[in-house]
């Protein structure tokens, strides 16, 4: 009753979410294995919900996963507060690794058994997808009927007609059914599968479908511009998960930005390389034309475009983040960044001169070949970034994340680096720049190993999921060891050089 009543309230704050009437159509719940706070930022979350619910022969409800006493949301969803078990697919959308860690859980709070071999033709199929599915889905393949891999626009015209199609058929002759689908992979069938997407992003509008202040990003409307990226940057999944670089006509995200103008005043745009989209100067004027304040998550270092700062600034924004990725030149150039120290320093002097007063710094430790001196020649870097920073009053902040290998990328067969050498290499970093005017702000490294665990898992490491106790960095550790296995088999192995990998049944 508790949960009924806060969905209720949640539902009645948002504007845009779609309730229809169920009579004559499939119910598909859009899952996402994570907190209403987080995924209501996820813009794949919103592209599934406006999909399904733009046919008539459909209608589709959001379910998120809260923690703690409101973990039985997990059985209910947002808009009629119906179980999962009303529902005729699941179709859940997963962009981190760590949210798997979830997924068991979520099912068996619906009454739902978490292996797809412990559930019939009676329970909803249970369907995958996302960037990290994609690369690797291997880790949670036994909870799943089917995993899309690749773009969810190419695959779900046909996916949604083989769902209608052996509705009420024994589950078997559904998977066979969904498993002929091109970029379907269904994991009883074990069979190899090649990545889909779509050739015209304008075909499909991806942005906020459903508004609300309850999210990170609550104040703004979320634009998808472009995916993909022409940099193959060796330790990135943007480059095989989302290539080709395709971007959206400037008419059609004009025409989206105007009909979402009556919701926010505020506007982010979304994309892998956003500063690389061939019109922007003329869509952030168009935007600004419409009256929104504009929002941006990062720029490239080299080129960044005096003009194209000048418009932001006048779009409202006020602090900006950019990528030096590593210390050195040459440990730049090993993971396929070809910029120098000046080009950085350059872009800072840029931006400040634009008016941007306060800028994110982003860089790794823990990178293949990566010594403690490169860690040291980081901290030099920043201080000659804090430097020039100062000169323009522009606050200067460090966020430093490990290293974490992950298929289908040309650093996937390099181990990680242990977490204690990463917390090492980490507080000497911090107290390199300490009481100099930086913030550096690190992230967690225990849970960078796990990720890198699952990033690079397979099947084995289900039962490691399905066993934990409590998601924590002890629960793990224990699950792990009491399915017989070490984070050496995973995050820290080196795969030799002509070892097949575990995900070398997708095709990119």
């Amino acid at each position: 009753m508790v949960w009924n009543r806060a969905l209720k309230d949640r539902l009645s704050a948002e504007s845009g979410a779609v309730t229809r009437d169920w009579g004559g159509r499939l119910p598909v719940a859009i899952i996402y294995a994570n907190s209403y706070h987080i995924g209501m930022s996820n813009l794949g979350v919103h592209a599934l919900y406006r999909w399904f619910n733009s046919r008539d022969d459909f209608v589709a409800e959001r379910v998120f996963w809260e923690e703690g006493p409101q973990s039985t949301s997990g059985a209910l969803s947002v808009e009629s507060r119906r179980p999962l078990t009303d529902f005729s697919a699941l179709a859940f959308s997963v962009s981190f690794e760590l949210d798997y860690l979830n997924i068991p859980g979520l099912l068996d709070a619906a009454g739902i058994p978490a292996r797809s071999s412990d559930r019939d033709e009676s329970y909803p199929l249970v369907i995958g997808g996302g960037a990290v599915l994609t690369a690797n889905p291997l880790p949670v393949a036994p909870f799943f009927d089917a995993i899309c891999v690749g773009e969810a626009e190419a695959i779900l015209p046909e996916l949604a007609r083989a769902i209608k199609e052996t509705l009420g058929q024994p589950r078997q002759s559904q998977l066979d059914r969904i498993g002929a689908i091109p970029g379907v992979y269904v994991p009883r069938q074990k069979a190899s599968v090649k990545r889909q997407f779509v050739s015209n992003l304008d075909d499909f509008p991806v942005g906020t479908a459903v508004f609300t202040e309850d999210t990170e990003f609550g104040d703004m409307f979320l634009l998808e511009v472009q995916r993909g990226c022409r940099f193959s940057c060796r330790f990135c999944l943007v480059a095989s998960t989302f290539c080709p670089f395709r971007y959206r006509t400037l008419g059609s995200l004009l025409s989206q930005a105007e009909a979402a103008r009556k919701y926010r005043d505020r506007i982010a745009l979304v994309g892998p390389v956003v500063s690389e989209y061939p019109q922007l100067v003329e869509l952030l004027r168009g935007l600004r034309g419409l009256d929104y304040n504009l929002s941006v998550g990062s720029m490239r270092v080299k080129p960044i475009s005096s003009e194209v700062l000048e418009e932001l600034v006048k779009g409202g924004v006020k602090s900006l983040t950019i990528a030096p990725e590593a210390g050195t030149p040459q440990l730049r150039r090993s993971i396929g960044k070809g910029f120098s120290d000046d080009d950085i320093l350059e872009a800072i002097s840029k931006i400040g001169e634009a008016g941007i007063r306060q800028l994110t710094l982003y860089s790794m430790v823990g990178l293949p070949g990566e010594t403690d001196d490169d860690v040291r020649s980081l901290a030099a870097l920043v201080l000659r970034c804090k430097t020039e920073a100062d000169r323009h009053h522009v606050v200067l902040s460090l966020n430093v994340s490990a290293f974490v290998p992950k298929a289908h990328t040309p650093f996937e067969r390099e181990p990680m680096t242990s977490a204690q050498d990463i917390d090492r290499r980490f507080d000497l970093l911090e107290r390199s720049l300490s009481g100099k005017g930086v913030k550096v702000k690190p992230d967690a490294s225990g849970w960078g190993e796990i990720q890198a665990a699952l990033a690079r898992g397979n099947e084995k490491l289900a039962e490691v999921i399905e066993k934990l106790d409590k998601v924590s960095l002890v629960g793990w550790r224990r699950a792990l060891k009491g399915a017989g296995l070490s984070m050496e088999d995973y995050a820290r192995r080196r795969f030799d050089e002509h070892e097949p990998l575990p995900w070398d049944f997708i095709s990119m």
